[in-house]
């Protein structure tokens, strides 16, 4: 099964894994989320229980600095 790509974050508590480009030259950045906090004691067991998912950040970015800043901005509005 394919990991879903979302234009909009998902329902509760969720986790950025990593932020990368969605091609090689663009301005557009995804984000890596997972619903298990890897800095639980739980992580190793979770990640058998995990739900995965690319989030695609909103506009367009020219770093990964810049990319993760939208990412934060993000989470706070939906909070």
């Amino acid at each position: 099964m394919a990991t879903p790509t979302l234009d909009r974050l998902p329902d509760g508590d969720w986790y950025v894994l990593s932020i990368c480009k969605r091609t090689a030259r663009g301005r557009e950045w995804v984000a890596l989320l997972i619903d298990v906090d890897p800095e639980s004691e739980d992580w190793p067991q979770g990640c058998r229980k995990s739900r995965e998912c690319w989030f695609n950040i909103p506009g367009r970015h020219k770093d990964r600095d810049a990319a993760w800043q939208a990412m934060a901005d993000a989470c706070e509005t939906r909070h």
